[in-house]
């Protein structure tokens, strides 16, 4: 498929418990460095989740909010995302709570607890930093999103249960565009909602179904610096870009190439080269499985979690002069 506003550009990952690779990622974020970290969730009967940081030229650094309940640990986190000092925020679904960590991976401090009173949570999902730190959490099973101080004191919340604007039905992933308004991708509903910062109704779009501008569980939203809306189309295994109305623009699939940890596994296993020479999966193991999220920077780069093939794929965007 040609693509009309990005390039592929490389794929980060190999499937690996511990260290160097990940397990079912399922968000990626750059710190102000521009440091990849990437959260492995693994899945409910395992316990090898963890938050790695990586450099886009695949170098391993370190690993840190492994599993456990005792603090600085995770056990079902969720998302991930940095505040203006580089504090790293995990939600956790399991344990209902918030853990916060330096960039080096430092536990700093956690709040949260189950319920459905102000500032607790049922299984916290999403989670975005504001322009003013605030952290605005997608609260899954509670059906509403949270406005938070970044110590965690309540300061907001909006929506209920339902399939009607500004209702949610196992709503998952979340963004913030320039002005701070609010994009929900909302899960059961297939679809994208959009409010204002306060939290008002703005917009949604999206119906059920695998054409084009149609979803089926749609995991995660992202806006970019210029206001385009990346969606990421989890059973369809694709993610989709809008305009900020709801126009679809491109449908991505995957474009991946072996990663360097791959070729070099590859390299020194000829058995399984052999392997995957005798399958001849390749057009099929380019592609998307479940992609659960989307990172951007202001340079261009698009990054996704490829969460069933364990890897990050990276895609450049075309400079928008070249597509007049």
């Amino acid at each position: 498929m040609a693509l009309e506003n990005f390039t592929y550009k490389d794929t980060i990952g190999i499937a690996s418990f511990l260290g160097r690779g990940f397990m079912n990622p399922t968000d990626v974020r750059l710190d102000s460095t521009g440091m990849m970290f990437v959260l492995s969730r693994s899945n409910a009967g395992n316990k090898n989740v963890r938050v790695s940081a990586v450099t886009l030229d695949s170098e391993y650094q370190y690993e840190f909010a492994t599993w456990g309940t005792e603090p600085g640990q995770t056990t079902l986190p969720t998302s991930i995302a940095f505040d203006s000092n580089d504090l790293l925020y995990v939600p956790d679904e399991h344990m209902s709570n918030i853990s916060v960590f330096d960039r080096e991976g430092n536990f700093v401090k956690r709040f949260g607890e189950l319920g459905s009173e102000p500032g607790q949570f049922n299984r916290p999902a999403g989670l975005v930093v504001d322009s003013e730190d605030n952290l605005i959490v997608m609260d899954h099973l509670n059906n509403r999103v949270q406005k938070l101080s970044k110590d965690g004191e309540y300061i907001s919340s909006f929506g209920s249960e339902g399939t009607g604007p500004g209702e949610f039905n196992f709503a998952w992933g979340i963004s913030l565009d320039a002005e701070d308004g609010v994009w929900v991708a909302d899960w059961r509903n297939d679809r994208v909602q959009r409010f204002t910062s306060d939290g008002e109704f703005v917009s949604m779009f999206g119906s059920s179904g695998a054409a084009d501008g149609e979803f089926d569980r749609p995991s995660g939203v992202h806006v970019d610096d210029r206001g385009k809306v990346y969606v990421a189309d989890w059973r369809n295994n694709r993610v989709q870009l809008f305009d900020n109305d709801g126009s679809h623009m491109e449908t991505l699939v995957g474009d991946a190439t072996l990663s360097k940890w791959c070729q070099e596994f590859v390299d020194v296993n000829p058995e399984q080269a052999e392997w995957r020479e005798g399958a001849a999966l390749f057009e099929e193991e380019k592609h998307f499985w479940r992609p659960s999220a989307i990172e951007t920077t202001k340079d261009g780069l698009v990054l996704i979690a490829d969460a069933c093939r364990h890897r990050i794929q990276i895609y450049e965007r075309v400079p928008e002069l070249a597509l007049v």
